[in-house]
């Protein structure tokens, strides 16, 4: 049975320099929303990186909550009287952007040492790990030696080979997935058409990133490719952490870890593995995500629909159960989540690609309480805490949804 549809967002963003919206990421401060724009249909000569202005964004949402729109540049939408449309103008700076390589998939923000930010981007066209710095808050994007405006991303800033050394083999094809462990300082990138996973030493001081290590083949392909797509650290920052790797070939899920002697770079092992065997075939996972304590992962399946629960709390041998503990169905073609606690404990905000919809999940009760239309493709989605918001990027129509969450609104 289909949920009523709910009409709760509060306005789109409409974005009009180098279409199509992926990757979403927030500064720690939640000020800024950095956005991907991948140029996926090569309209223009390189994709973008661009800066939204969180505290603006704040203030149209609290005088549309109040149905006030004192804006020339934002209107309600026809079809959808609770919903306004705004231009980005005024939103996004664009002194502070940067050009990036084409089809730049996630982006994942570090929070150094001296609280300056710095970036992770999975740049399928190219193919690179791109970093970007921002050297103090309010600062420009900076990615090219001898920085200036708007630029383009230097090749010192697009990791491209195993421990920058140019007798060693270049990153795998397609890299899609970034997961970032700001307080051990490395990031992790999976590969769509490989399933392959490459590990970045990337140091809190600041100093520049370095490929450390790489593993390829952990999934079989069978009749489909067999791509790494979905990455989530169980606890991060914390001692013998687990990655979980999920794919879109295999019913399976990998862990990784990484290990490191003094004075060396980190390396990744293969840790245990477990199957999604109990919905069939689940071979077709997505985005991982875990619940604040860990002790919880949700695996977005397309095939069929579904979300699955899995219990990964500590076990008497010292390693995660990693056992199957509940499932519901799921909208088609479900792409990302982002799970957010704002005073009633967390829920589970999934795009539906397909249906042009974000479905909001008790996993408590494993129930789906709210589907929420945002327009079309929605595909990466962030949830900004602190302002109780939820950015969402449509892929298919250029724009970024942003969704009011919070309780009683």
């Amino acid at each position: 049975m289909r949920l009523p549809i709910r009409s709760a967002f509060a306005f789109i963003v409409c974005l009009l320099v180098a279409g199509c919206p992926t990757g979403l990421a927030l500064s720690s401060d939640e000020a800024d929303l950095y956005v991907v724009n991948a140029n996926a249909d090569l309209r223009f000569d390189s994709g973008v990186l661009s800066i939204l202005n969180v505290g603006k964004v704040v203030d149209i949402v609290t005088g549309w909550d109040n149905r006030v729109n004192n804006r020339d540049d934002c209107s309600p939408d026809e079809s959808f009287l609770t919903t306004l449309i705004c231009d980005e103008t005024a939103l996004i700076d664009a002194a502070r952007g940067v050009r990036i390589g084409n089809f730049a998939t996630e982006v994942g923000a570090q929070s150094l040492a001296n609280g300056a930010t710095r970036l992770f981007l999975a740049v399928r066209g190219d193919p690179s790990i791109t970093y970007i710095d921002m050297p103090s808050v309010g600062a420009p994007l900076h990615c090219k030696n001898g920085g200036g405006e708007f630029h383009e991303c230097g090749e010192d800033f697009r990791l491209v080979r195993l421990r920058n050394d140019n007798n060693l083999p270049t990153i795998p094809d397609e890299p899609f997935g970034i997961y970032v462990d700001s307080a051990a300082g490395i990031v992790m990138a999976t590969h769509l058409s490989n399933g392959a996973v490459t590990l970045l030493q990337a140091p809190i001081d600041g100093q520049p990133p370095v490929i450390a290590d790489a593993i390829a083949g952990i999934f079989n392909g069978g009749q489909n490719v067999p791509g790494a797509v979905g990455i989530a650290g169980r606890q991060p920052g914390t001692a013998n952490d687990r990655v979980y790797v999920t794919s879109r070939s295999e019913s399976r899920v990998q862990t990784l870890l990484v290990t490191q002697v003094q004075g060396s770079l980190p390396q990744l092992v293969a840790g245990e593995f477990f199957f999604l065997n109990r919905v069939l075939p689940s071979s077709d996972s997505r985005d991982i995500v875990f619940s604040a304590d860990g002790n919880q992962a949700f695996v977005i399946n397309r095939n069929p629909p579904s979300l699955q629960i899995i219990d990964t709390s500590m076990g008497p041998e010292g390693i995660p159960r990693n056992e199957f503990s509940g499932a519901l169905e799921l909208c088609r073609q479900a792409a990302t989540m982002a799970i957010a606690d704002l005073g009633e404990g967390e829920r589970l905000y999934v795009s539906c690609f397909r249906d042009g919809e974000v479905w909001v999940i008790n996993p408590v009760g494993r129930e789906v309480e709210s589907i929420i239309n945002v327009g079309s493709g929605p595909q990466y989605i962030v949830a900004a805490k602190q302002h109780g918001l939820l950015f969402v990027s449509n892929f298919r129509e250029n724009t970024i949804a942003v969704i009011d969450i919070r309780v009683g609104s």
